[in-house]
Parts: C-alpha cells; structure tokens; sequence
C-alpha cells in the first residue's frame, strides 16, 4: 500500500474529526508538484492511463473488518418441571469495507488536477 495514503488513511479511521474537505485539501498540495515526487512520496501508483500528453495516476485503498455486536442476557422462567430461557437485548455484528481511490491528473509531467471516489476519502 503506497505510504502517505496508508498513513493519512489509517489516522482517518482513528480520527472523528476526518472530513473529505480535509482530504481534498490534502490533495490540492500536490497541484504542480512533478511527478517524480508525487511517486516518491506515495509510491508507484496502483495503476496508470496515458492520452496523449495527459497521464493519470490512480492510487486505491481500501479495509474492512467487523465491529463485534453485544451478546444478549438471558432470563429463565420456570413453568411447572420446564425452564424457558429468552435473550435479551444484544446487537449484531456488523461488517465494514472503508475505500478510496484518488486520480491525479499529469501533464507536462507536472499534477494539474486530481479527483477521487469511494466512501472513505477523508484526511485530519
């Protein structure tokens, strides 16, 4: 996983102040940067596209996992030589798949743009 994207991505899930405003902020940095340090600071991209003399750089991330649920508590009732135990309460558990994926647009070898996608484009 490319590093300043893994790095500002992994605080993201422990931060509650992360917001795509942030990130896109984050982003606009890079307008003029050469291309050369935007593969040296974040690593070769996930993948590539060349028109002509526009190039675009991809760089994705994604995680998932599963926030555990609550077990519930139980109650028994005795009903002449016959217990009934009911649950009470408790949740469920439930997955998650957090991604991104951020373009940077290149011409002149030098990052004129950029655009992103996903449901976790956020930065501190």
């Amino acid at each position: 996983m490319k590093q300043i994207l893994w790095i500002l991505s992994f605080g993201l899930l422990l931060s509650a102040c992360a917001t795509t405003e942030k990130y896109e902020a984050n982003l606009q940095i890079w307008i003029g940067a050469p291309e050369s340090e935007l593969v040296r600071s974040c690593g070769p991209p996930d993948s590539f596209y060349e028109s002509g003399e526009i190039r675009y750089l991809t760089y994705n991330w994604s995680s998932s996992g599963v926030i555990p649920g609550t077990s519930p508590s139980y109650t028994s009732t005795i009903i002449g030589n016959t217990v009934y135990t009911n649950p009470i309460g408790g949740t469920p558990a439930i997955a998650y798949n957090n991604n991104c994926s951020t373009t940077f647009e290149l011409r002149s070898e030098k990052v004129v743009s950029w655009s992103w996608k996903g449901n976790h484009c956020v930065a501190e």
